[in-house]
């Protein structure tokens, strides 16, 4: 995958966008927590600048964050010292040992033009199972296919910085296209910058069929416990009991 959030959108994200994971982060820890074994290790897949991973670590697990950004890296390096990370895609890197793997606010669902991503997603799905031990928990959000249209153009800013994010939808690809322009301050300036993130949207059915083929057994929410997710979001809350 191409290199996304690079220096200046990490740097807004990690300043602005971690309230999806604070404020799933007790919804999470509940779920793990009342798992059919102990959860020891856990697996967070697009830990971005850390929020997540910081509140697992809180919580006793012993957290492996995996992000394909070096700058959101960094970030949750600084944040999180106590984690193991890895650089890289979950699509692309060898699934470490765990007891739970925990994906949230839509990692798996960035796909680079032209790329078979029900393919990468269901070769995911058989890996994770062949992983996870039988009680072992994976937990992942998505954005569905279905209406409303998610089409937007949405401006946010601060005092050092500014973001236009410009959403396209097309239903006939399930894809969504977000053209991202940032502007920092940076030495009494503003730097602009420019990314752009291609975004696979899926059936939650077939994701639901797909999970049971590989021995999961699954619960769907739009919420993680008080925290509401954002339009068409849709979370999953796996455990495996069979080999897939």
């Amino acid at each position: 995958m191409g290199s996304l959030y690079q220096q200046d959108l990490a740097y807004i994200q990690a300043a602005a966008f971690g309230t999806l994971a604070r404020g799933a982060a007790p919804e999470i820890v509940r779920r793990l927590r009342l798992a059919t074994i102990p959860i020891r290790r856990v697996l967070d897949v697009g830990c971005g600048a850390g929020p997540l991973t910081e509140a697992l670590l809180e919580a006793g697990f012993e957290v492996t964050g995996i992000d394909s950004s070096t700058e959101l890296l960094a970030m949750a390096r600084l944040s999180a010292p106590a984690a193991h990370f890895v650089h890289g895609s979950i699509y692309d890197i060898e699934i470490p040992p765990c007891d739970a793997i925990v994906a949230l606010g839509e990692p798996l669902t960035y796909h680079e033009e032209g790329e078979d991503a029900d393919r990468r997603i269901s070769e995911f799905l058989h890996r994770a199972s062949a992983v996870l031990p039988c009680g072992g928990v994976l937990i992942f959000d998505i954005i569905e296919c279905g209406e409303p249209p998610l089409t937007a153009r949405v401006w946010s800013s601060a005092k050092d910085w500014a973001v236009l994010v410009d959403t396209t939808e097309d239903p006939a690809s399930r894809t969504l296209i977000r053209n991202i322009e940032t502007f920092r301050l940076v030495d009494n300036s503003y730097r602009r910058g420019h990314e752009v993130h291609r975004v696979r949207l899926f059936d939650t059915r077939t994701l639901r069929h797909k999970l049971t083929a590989c021995g999961f057994d699954v619960e769907t929410a739009q919420a993680y416990g008080t925290q509401m997710l954002s339009l068409r979001r849709r979370a999953f809350f796996a455990t495996r009991i069979a080999p897939g």
